[in-house]
């Protein structure tokens, strides 16, 4: 066991989480300034980006359709 190269390991994976954290809370103040300028539901926002990032709008769409109907069908009729 090299502890020095277990140290140096962890260091880089805090360094990692540290920039990882600020672009979390980047990505949390434009939703918020989206928000309050233009009105937009952050759940919506951040559903959005999330599936432009992924470049899987057909697949959200068509679980959201599955959604739908499974609860539809389920929850509402009677």
């Amino acid at each position: 066991m090299d502890p020095s190269k277990i140290r140096k390991a962890i260091e880089e994976i805090s360094d990692s989480m540290t920039r990882t954290d600020a672009e979390r809370d980047l990505v949390k103040e434009i939703i918020n300034k989206v928000n309050e300028d233009e009105g937009i539901d952050k759940r919506v926002l951040r559903k959005m980006a999330r599936a432009y990032h992924k470049q899987n709008f057909h697949d959200e769409t068509a679980l959201n359709d599955e959604f739908e109907t499974a609860f539809t069908n389920i929850m509402l009729d009677k």
